[in-house]
């Protein structure tokens, strides 16, 4: 059962740093308002803060002090469309679009490194604009001159891809370290993949770990996830389940999906913590609710076998049915024995196939086998021989016993079928000779 929970396709995802910088442009400008505010009087901008909701424009007071020239100002109404066009209809994002830039240029023209920052990002992600990597760098360069952390960090990850000129993973991790002893969390992590895949400097699992862990202090939830993963699959180090669990958690309790579901499983199987049913029920709905696939597939397992919940077919079927659509490799292949053996369903062996296949096709060993072992059963033409005999091998490859034992037995038979042929064809010869 719990191979089957654990049949994860987990990946150490690093969320896209735009996806972070958006949610940090709406704090920057709460920031900024809060600050023009105390300067320019609440009676001045007051309910307005965030703008005149009626028209979706800034507030006419802050416009004031923009057009006079206020360089904050000025890039807290770039701020103001740069958000307004992330939830705009397409007809009024491009407006948007351009009234951010044409903000941002004139603040960044005035030397204000976020506002260079916020023009360069425009310009290398094609945020409203042509996309322009050199003209983009120019203006990230500037604000990193000025100390502008997330600028640098943005920077290395431009340098490292190749955007704008040839890859260069040396002049990366030296922008990551600038941005790192400027407190960059990011930083920090992609200093530590650096060492541990050696990426612009020697390999170095220690480095690794020191710079993982300095982001992790920082509550960088991608650098917990990554620390949890090392220790969990012995990746750097002797396996430490409980390590494991402790940076699992710091990630979970930030909603990280991918950590919330694997602690899940590890409370499911006391592994590193006592087991729990109940909190495997609890972190796995958190990740499930988000859409992770390994968090739907653990709720269907523990619905299926009654763990830490009333035992339900329905609601274990439809977790399956989520996680599998999803490519859950282990959610498919369980949904295909539910079919073969009716729990829960009608028996239904063309749905059983459906879902062996897709996971079979993703390399699922266990699928495979089952997929190989019901064209083992009705060989009748030599397609279904084939089919049997391929799915079998593609799972003995990956070592399942069952499936090598199977996969002898049918090419045995085969091998007889086909000797017996041989003789029946001979005897027919002879026949017709004489």
């Amino acid at each position: 059962m719990w191979n089957e929970m654990n049949a994860s396709h987990r990946r150490t995802t690093d969320r896209s740093p735009i996806r972070s910088l958006r949610f940090g442009r709406s704090l920057l400008l709460m920031l900024l308002l809060a600050s023009l505010s105390s300067v320019m009087g609440c009676n001045e901008i007051g309910a307005s803060r965030d703008g005149d909701a009626s028209n979706g424009e800034p507030s006419p007071a802050l416009l004031s002090r923009a057009e006079s020239g206020e360089v904050e100002a000025q890039l807290a109404v770039g701020l103001f469309y740069r958000n307004a066009a992330s939830a705009s209809e397409t007809s009024k994002r491009a407006r948007d679009e351009s009234e951010a830039l044409r903000w941002f240029t004139l603040a960044a023209d005035q030397g204000l490194a976020t506002a260079q920052f916020e023009l360069g990002l425009m310009l290398v992600t094609a945020e409203g604009v042509n996309q322009n990597f050199v003209e983009g760098r120019r203006w990230l360069s500037r604000a990193g001159e000025a100390g502008h952390a997330p600028a640098l960090f943005m920077l290395g990850d431009l340098s490292k891809r190749g955007d704008g000129g040839p890859p260069n993973p040396v002049m990366a991790v030296a922008l990551w370290h600038r941005a790192a002893e400027l407190g960059h969390s990011g930083a920090f992590h992609r200093l530590g993949q650096a060492h541990e895949e050696g990426l612009g400097v020697d390999p170095d699992v220690e480095s690794a770990i020191g710079f993982y862990r300095e982001a992790s202090l920082l509550g960088y939830m991608i650098s917990q996830y990554r620390l949890a993963v090392i220790y969990d699959e012995g990746l750097l180090m002797p396996r430490d389940a409980s390590e494991a669990v402790r940076f699992y958690r710091l990630a979970g309790e930030q909603s990280y999906a991918p950590a919330q579901a694997q602690l899940g499983y590890l409370y499911a199987r006391g592994d590193g913590v006592i087991q729990r049913y109940d909190e495997a029920l609890r972190w796995s709905r958190m990740a499930a609710e988000q859409g992770n696939a390994d968090g739907c597939n653990n709720l269907a397992v523990l619905y299926l076998k009654g763990l830490g919940v009333e035992q339900s077919f329905d609601d274990a079927l439809r977790w399956y049915r989520l996680a599998a659509q999803h490519q859950h490799p282990g959610a498919q292949n369980m949904l295909g024995t539910l079919y073969l053996t009716g729990q829960g369903v009608d028996v239904d062996p063309n749905e059983a196939e459906h879902w062996w296949r897709m996971a079979a096709e993703q390399g699922y060993a266990s699928a495979q086998y089952n997929l190989g072992g019901m064209y083992s059963r009705k060989i009748s033409t030599s397609l279904l021989r084939e089919e049997a005999l391929d799915w079998l091998g593609r799972a003995a490859e990956q070592g399942h016993t069952s499936a090598a034992r199977e996969l002898a037995e049918v090419q045995a038979m085969v091998a007889t079928t086909t000797a017996q042929k041989v003789e029946d064809a001979a005897i027919e010869s002879a026949q017709t000779t004489l």
